[in-house]
């Protein structure tokens, strides 16, 4: 037999190390979109000018870097709540919107208009597609938001139940976004994002034995009461920085 070869163990820790650089640290992830919805509530003679600047918000959002939508959202049955919905393509690209003098602007004018402090809740998703929006069914479109807040203890439980809903619902007639999202830094925390086509799609699907049974699977895990808000696209110009689906 030969003789054996030993590496040296300098140039074993190199080898390794070299490895290392192409595999990235361990865990590694890539960036992940952040989901942004923002809760504005506004003294109700100063609806319109609030709405509008909020449209301008919107515009302004939509000409920016790493933008991948931006919804001004109007509640139906309170005309002076609005929402809005962003997706960010990184909490990066978002802080640098946000923390923008343009956009501190803007925040500095909407101040006097509100009734109570603007409510951002960030978050990331955790189950289900937001699909693009379409200009031509909008004035029809039901967007729901629903708060979940589920008792810390209970979130395990809870989970599989909120994944099932989100399957489920999505295959119901008229649904056309059905999402979980989980708020960041409030792992109890969850958002559902869901868009209709019309009324009569929502009024089917809440009325739908699946959406029964996850009502009642999901009440002994809820810290608060179930928060689902309804709205309409608010008119603003473009729905995302890429266009629109027709």
């Amino acid at each position: 037999m030969g003789k054996r070869r030993w590496i040296p163990l300098s140039m074993f820790v190199l080898l390794l190390a070299a490895l290392s650089s192409f595999a990235g640290p361990a865990g590694a992830q890539p960036n992940q979109l952040q989901y942004v919805v923002i809760y504005a509530e506004f003294k109700p003679a100063d609806t319109e000018a609030g709405g509008r600047v909020l449209d301008e918000l919107a515009s302004q959002g939509l000409a920016s870097v790493g933008v991948i939508r931006f919804d001004v959202l109007q509640q139906v049955d309170r005309r002076n709540f609005f929402a809005l919905f962003e997706i960010w393509s990184s909490a990066q690209a978002f802080a640098a919107f946000e923390n923008s003098s343009a956009t501190q602007a803007r925040f500095t004018q909407l101040a006097p208009l509100l009734e109570a402090p603007l409510d951002e809740r960030d978050g990331n998703l955790l189950e289900g597609t937001v699909n693009p929006r379409s200009r031509h069914a909008e004035p029809r479109q039901i967007f729901v938001i629903t708060h979940v807040d589920i008792e810390p203890q209970s979130v395990a439980q809870a989970l599989p139940v909120l994944d099932t809903f989100v399957s489920d619902s999505a295959s119901d007639p008229g649904v056309q976004t059905f999402a979980l999202l989980s708020q960041s830094g409030t792992t109890n925390h969850f958002q559902l994002i869901e868009v209709f086509a019309h009324r009569q799609a929502f009024d089917a699907h809440v009325s739908a034995q699946h959406t029964l049974d996850f009502r009642d699977d999901l009440q002994s895990f809820i810290g608060a009461p179930y928060d689902e808000r309804l709205y309409h696209f608010s008119s603003t110009g473009d729905a995302t920085a890429g266009g629109h689906e027709d």
